[in-house]
């Protein structure tokens, strides 16, 4: 399972992954975008290797209806990949000089960003957790920022939220020692080619991380080659 799948980092990790084979649940809110995601992954891995749900991870009943109609159509559930976010671009459009201080920013935003962004990863882990325990194999895969990006200011909750994420995914893989399950954390080692950096920040988009950059390392993390390795940071 995919979430945030129907564009950047989190269709580019499908994209790989069904390339190695793998079956791909592709969960977003936009189901237009969802319909392009698929063929763009059927393409890379078969016909019928993508399965493409709408779904707000923020809503516990939503996402537990998404992990059941997962494992009804594939016949069960390995990987959750934990993707779908909402980046600093809702708070400015040029975080590089336009930056608003934080009393200046719209509060039902900001909570809605923590949500998303940090609540979001947790409900779908805890859905689907009993059942990787239960096979006694699996990976859950946080994609959270840079440490630089993290504490950039004008950027509202997004650097807060990957925060409390990546503190989050240290207690879930904690927890899940000796389960045969993993979490990890999975980073784009720069600032990536995605709607979060708007057009006017003036980034060079060649010279951004790619969102084909995140395909070797997603595949090596969801590997039995990556089976020992639990409550890691990687930064790509």
């Amino acid at each position: 399972i995919i979430t945030g799948a129907g564009r950047g980092l989190g269709k580019s990790m499908a994209i790989g992954l069904a390339s190695q084979g793998s079956q791909v649940a592709l969960l977003d809110i936009e189901e237009d975008i969802l319909l392009h995601a698929k063929r763009e992954v059927e393409a890379a891995g078969g016909q019928g290797c993508a399965f493409s749900l709408t779904c707000d991870v923020t809503d516990v009943e939503n996402v537990n209806v998404a992990v059941k109609q997962t494992i009804e159509n594939f016949g069960g559930v390995d990987i959750l990949i934990n993707d779908a976010a909402m980046g600093p671009q809702y708070f400015t459009k040029d975080f590089t000089k336009n930056t608003p201080k934080f009393w200046e920013m719209n509060i039902e935003l900001w909570q809605r960003v923590l949500t998303v962004n940090s609540f979001g990863p947790h409900v779908m882990a805890v859905a689907i957790a009993p059942y990787l325990i239960k096979r006694g194999w699996g990976r859950i895969i946080n994609v959270t920022t840079s440490l630089d990006t993290m504490y950039l200011r004008g950027c509202g909750a997004y650097g807060p939220s990957k925060a409390a994420l990546e503190a989050n995914t240290r207690i879930m893989a904690q927890d899940l020692e000796g389960t045969g399950v993993t979490a990890n954390i999975l980073i784009p080692g720069g600032p990536a080619n995605t709607r979060m950096i708007p057009e006017e920040t003036g980034f060079d988009r060649a010279e951004l991380v790619q969102p084909e950059d995140m395909q070797a390392p997603i595949c090596w993390l969801c590997s039995s080659e990556a089976d020992k390795i639990n409550n890691k940071r990687f930064l790509e």
